[in-house]
């Protein structure tokens, strides 16, 4: 357990509390919670970029921190939809998708082989957390402070929920390809 790990474990911790307290309707208690969520962000960038630099790359690392990703945004995002910020047939196929690919990471990490995050994952996770961010600007401004609640920030996040759809399912797609003889094989051994 290095820096990194401990820094993925945390946003683990934030992921599972934060975005909880935007249920809260105090003010006071949504900025702090969006204050965790924007450290939790944070610490995904810092964990990659202190393991690399440091070489303190581990096998618990890749798999925690895809993990931590997923925490975060499934979190996030399913509290969004229960406060009527985002629509859940948003969500839904960033789900499946999340869902999918996590899936088939613990089918092939059973088999000892661990798949690091691809580039277009990655760009995917800055994406999404780019689109809860909005989204949280959107809800904040809608909710507490309606002066400064305009339509181009309506536009704005339904621009960054299509944006985020077609990356992610875009990434999706390249996951599976890269991984289809690892797939074909797993599909293979059930039958």
């Amino acid at each position: 357990m290095n820096f990194p790990n401990l820094l993925t474990v945390l946003r683990i911790v934030i992921a599972l509390t934060a975005p909880l307290m935007l249920i809260e309707s105090q003010l006071w208690v949504r900025i702090v919670a969006g204050v965790f969520i924007l450290t939790a962000m944070i610490t995904d960038f810092v964990d990659g970029w202190y393991a690399r630099k440091y070489n303190q790359i581990t096998k618990l690392g890749k798999i925690l921190d895809p993990i931590a990703d997923k925490v975060l945004i499934f979190v996030t995002f399913s509290v969004f939809v229960y406060m009527d910020i985002l629509s859940v047939w948003w969500i839904i196929p960033i789900f499946i998708r999340e869902i999918v690919v996590t899936l088939y990471r613990f089918v092939f990490l059973s088999k000892n082989i661990v798949i690091a995050a691809t580039q277009s994952g990655k760009i995917k996770t800055v994406i999404q957390m780019i689109t809860m961010g909005i989204a949280y600007f959107w809800f904040i401004t809608r909710n507490h402070f309606r002066e400064y609640h305009y339509n181009w920030v309506d536009y704005l996040l339904n621009f960054a929920l299509i944006i985020t759809l077609i990356i992610t399912i875009q990434s999706g797609l390249d996951f599976v390809i890269n991984n289809w003889k690892n797939i074909k094989k797993f599909h293979h051994s059930l039958w």
